[in-house]
């Protein structure tokens, strides 16, 4: 197995900087560009879109709404179908796609109907693909970036694939998703999970913390069993104590359940995916050294709570095909009266994931 990181001299942007390559490199004459972003209830959903439809001409979009049988609420329907219309004045020459993310039997498929979308695209003439995640499930998210990214590669296109997502670590804290029963791989990151040849390795758990979702970590500490537990802690931070309340809130889950030592302990940038997607790489590289002879590890990574975070470990993950364990989501507790008062007040982080400078 290969020790060097493919997107070690990976280009990210944040703030203006993304503006101006928007309107520089996406927007110039020769370049033609589709968007492929979610249409949800998330307030951050319109933003990079707004961003863009500014900056290019002749931008072509797909839209994806994700369905959810759970999601009864009328304020968050209500509020996707607001944005989802802006979306489509923003980009005159836009399609929208339903993704069923449960089939009738409760069964999670959500991931494996992106893909087939994301499989049906022509992008023979697109210069570059912008995935927008700020309101994609991480679900839906993952496989349709590792769908799109494979497909490419096997094609020994050209296409850059950019990534961007609003980062508002505020708002990640207060949309609390309530789980399915159900703890599984997500599509297409099953990686060496269930293999014969993985049975004896020792698993290391890397699970993100966020506040209030101890029923969803509990449910996949029982399903992955691992041996160790190395949890993710945002720092620094926009809340420079939020590192300290996530330990508190988790204390016993941290001391008891997953027996965690203060040096087990991840601290990765709120709003810099690169530095939490070097740091698992390291921690697998020198974990891969010392178990070599006794069967082996298998890093495990469970992306819950910020968007940059899980764009971090979703590079990792892509990196060295690392099983991602999830619990899927059947709806989402947040108040009406906090979506209509809910103002993106963060900024757009971007990677240039595939193409000419994206990966050297």
């Amino acid at each position: 197995m290969s020790t060097r990181m493919r997107w070690e001299r990976c280009i990210s942007l944040r703030g203006m900087e993304v503006t101006e390559f928007a309107a520089r490199h996406l927007g110039d004459s020769g370049r033609k560009v589709m968007l492929i972003g979610g249409a949800g209830f998330d307030p951050r959903s319109t933003q990079i879109t707004d961003m863009l439809a500014q900056n290019i001409k002749g931008i072509t979009a797909l839209f994806l709404r994700e369905e959810r049988p759970g999601v009864l609420q009328t304020a968050l329907r209500s509020r996707a179908d607001a944005n989802a219309e802006h979306m489509a004045k923003l980009v005159s020459e836009s399609d929208a796609k339903v993704i069923p993310v449960f089939a009738n039997d409760g069964a999670v498929i959500g991931g494996r109907e992106v893909a087939k979308v994301v499989s049906s695209l022509s992008l023979a003439s697109v210069t570059d693909v912008v995935v927008d995640l700020s309101a994609l499930s991480k679900g839906i998210a993952f496989p349709l970036v590792r769908c799109l990214f494979e497909s490419l590669e096997q094609k020994c296109a050209s296409t850059n694939i950019h990534l961007m997502v609003y980062e508002d670590a505020s708002l990640d804290q207060t949309i609390v998703e309530v789980g399915c029963d159900r703890p599984s791989m997500m599509a297409g990151f099953e990686g060496a999970w269930g293999l014969d040849a993985s049975r004896d390795a020792a698993r290391l758990w890397l699970p993100q913390l966020i506040k209030r979702q101890h029923p969803i970590l509990d449910r996949l500490h029982r399903f992955l069993a691992p041996n160790d537990v190395c949890p993710i802690l945002p720092f620094p931070a926009d809340n420079p104590r939020l590192p300290d309340e996530l330990i508190e809130e988790y204390r016993d889950e941290l001391m008891s359940t997953w027996s965690v030592e203060p040096r087990d302990i991840v601290y990765a940038h709120e709003r810099d995916p690169l530095d939490l997607y070097r740091t698992i790489l390291r921690m697998d590289r020198a974990r891969q050294r010392v178990f070599r002879e006794v069967g082996g590890s298998m890093t495990l990574l469970s992306p819950l709570g910020s968007k940059v975070l899980a764009l971090g470990a979703l590079m990792a993950a892509l990196d060295r095909d690392f099983p991602v364990a999830y619990v899927e989501s059947i709806d989402y507790d947040v108040k009406p009266e906090t979506i209509e008062k809910m103002e993106p007040r963060g900024e757009i982080v971007h990677v240039w994931l595939r193409g000419g400078v994206g990966a050297q």
